[in-house]
Formats: structure tokens, C-alpha cells, sequence
């Protein structure tokens, strides 16, 4: 394997104990990162003096002022990582840890897939672990672009011991050609959270998509489980981040698939709506019903007029 100029960006906000674990992991690498660059969105838990404490002269340490959610603090990161000239630039957030030969795997997986194809490989992902098994929510499918309907990459395609091909990856543990940052630019700060990862995914679409290194393997400490999930389930869990979620996905699907697919993103989000105002019937269920249909409405609006960045209503 030729030697490379490698960086790494970490987002970190409040969790001083998972950054800890997460920079050890970083630091023991097989194949040591050049610079390690981590963006605090203003924590307030004694993480800026810890990372102040440390002297490992590949730390560049990216203070923010205010939560500028994982959007803007990601953008904070490749923006200062693309001036470095780096081969490849790797994404995570303070609760992935990594493997110690997760860039081994991922730019072996990435040189495989140039020898057998003939073309450069522009971005790699790993395979995402939670409680001891995969994690597929985190590497999936465009399936039907006119819906923008995602679909995990299944598992089988992880035990195949090739390298397949997906569309979009979270930046948990997606890495990124220097290059291709170069040329595509940096992730949309103004979405604050969700769907950042995704809209820059699909800008390397077009260049060959993402290469799923499954050898490649991190550990997420802070997933959530959306198994056995109804309808009901589904409501309950609205709260102020899908706001971002809805409003987000609404303006990646109009930037990247048209005005027909924000429709159908639009329809998608009226039959929640729908379903919230079915179960207002019961009475216990108003208050939040209401609340559920303000986020739907609000996160609609905002995607139409354009109206991006951090909303007063919703955030912590």
C-alpha cells in the first residue's frame, strides 16, 4: 500500500468521556492519520480543557463559539481539513470508534475496487456495529429517486467479502478523497443536523458512489434502535430534531432529484400528518398530536421557502 496523507475530522459536542475514547482509537491507528483535526460546537463540560491538556502535534483544535450542530461543525472541519492537502479525509462524530486498521481496510477496499474498475475511488465507508451486530441504517440506497426512498445495503452484501457500491453514508466513518472535497465542496452548514451527510453523498454520486469496506469496522456508542417501530412508535418519536430531518430531506430531494421528488417528499410528510390527526381521537394523544403536526408544518414551509439554518423552535 503506497503511504498516504491522511486526516480526520471529529465532531464533538458535551461528551467529553466518548471524545476521550474516540481520539485513543484515532491515535492507534495501523495507518497513522497526519492531522487530526477536532471541532468543539461550544461545549460546556470540560472538553475544551481537556483538549487543550493534550500535546499530540496532529491535533488541530477548531473551537466554536455555539452549537452549531453536526452540519456546522462538519463543514467547520473539512473546510480547515481541505486547505492540508490530504489524500483522504475521514468523517466521524465523537461516538464512532473506530477500529484499529479502519483506514487500512477502507483505502485496501478503495485500491481494490481502482485495480478492478479503472477509475478512482472518490469516497470509502465502513461498516457501522451497534451491541454486537451491524448497524445498516448507516450505508444505504437511493431505490426509487422520484420518492427518495432509501434502502439499507443488506446485510448479506456485507459477508460477500467484495467491496459493493452505495449511494449515501453517514459520517459515521465515511471517508473522503482530498480531491474530491476539492471539488465538491463542503457539507451544507445550514441544515444544523441530519441529512448533511446525505446531500454531500449524493454529490458523489455521480462519481462513482461510496465503496463499502465491510472489513472495515466501528464501533457506535450512541445509536438508537428503530426496531419494532408502528406507526404510533413513529409519532412518538417526533420531536425537535425530526423538524431538521423533514426540512432537510424536502431540499436534498428538490437539489438533487427535482421539484417532482420534493412533492412526493411533501405527500410522504401529509400522511404522517394524517396519521397524527388519527390518533388526536383519543384524548390523551392532542397534546402531543399538535406538537407533532407544528414540526411537519413548520419543517414543510421552511423546506419550500428555502428557509435553512438553525431554527429558534428547535434546537436544545
Amino acid at each position: 500500500m503506497p503511504e498516504n496523507k491522511n486526516g480526520v475530522v471529529i465532531v464533538t459536542y458535551n461528551r467529553r468521556e466518548l471524545l476521550t475514547e474516540c481520539l485513543g482509537r484515532v491515535f492507534a491507528q495501523t495507518v497513522p492519520f497526519a492531522a487530526v483535526f477536532v471541532v468543539d460546537n461550544g461545549s460546556t463540560d470540560g472538553t475544551r480543557e481537556y483538549l487543550r491538556g493534550l500535546s499530540d502535534p496532529r491535533l488541530r483544535l477548531l473551537f466554536q463559539e455555539e452549537n452549531l450542530g453536526g452540519a456546522g461543525g462538519f463543514y467547520e472541519g473539512v473546510k480547515a481539513a481541505r486547505e492540508g492537502g490530504f489524500d483522504w479525509v475521514l468523517l466521524i462524530d465523537d461516538d464512532a470508534m473506530i477500529a484499529p486498521d479502519y483506514m487500512q481496510r477502507l483505502l485496501e477496499a478503495a485500491e481494490e475496487r481502482e485495480r478492478r474498475e479503472g477509475r478512482t475511488v472518490y469516497a470509502a465507508a465502513g461498516s457501522v456495529w451497534t451491541n454486537g451486530r451491524i448497524d445498516l441504517s448507516h450505508r444505504r440506497r437511493i431505490s426509487v429517486p422520484l420518492l427518495f426512498l432509501e434502502r439499507p445495503v443488506p446485510e448479506k452484501e456485507y459477508k460477500s467479502g467484495g467491496a459493493p457500491v452505495c449511494d449515501c453514508a453517514t459520517f459515521c466513518g465515511l471517508a473522503v478523497r482530498g480531491a474530491a472535497i476539492r471539488e465538491i465542496g463542503l457539507p451544507k452548514k445550514e441544515y444544523f443536523l441530519w441529512y448533511d451527510d446525505v446531500e454531500y453523498c449524493l454529490r458523489l454520486r455521480g462519481r462513482g458512489g461510496v465503496t463499502l469496506a465491510a472489513s472495515a469496522v466501528l464501533e457506535h456508542k450512541t445509536a438508537a434502535s428503530a426496531e419494532g417501530m408502528t406507526i404510533s412508535g413513529l409519532l412518538d418519536r417526533i420531536g425537535w430534531r425530526q423538524y431538521y430531518g423533514y426540512r432537510n430531506r424536502y431540499d436534498t430531494a428538490k437539489i438533487h432529484f427535482g421539484a417532482a421528488s420534493a412533492f412526493c417528499v411533501a405527500a410522504e410528510y401529509r400522511m404522517i400528518a394524517f396519521c397524527s390527526r388519527i390518533l388526536m381521537l383519543k384524548k390523551e394523544n392532542r397534546e402531543k398530536g399538535r406538537y407533532d403536526l407544528a414540526v411537519i408544518h413548520d419543517a414543510l414551509r421552511d423546506g419550500k421557502r428555502g428557509a435553512l439554518g438553525k431554527n429558534a423552535a428547535y434546537h436544545p
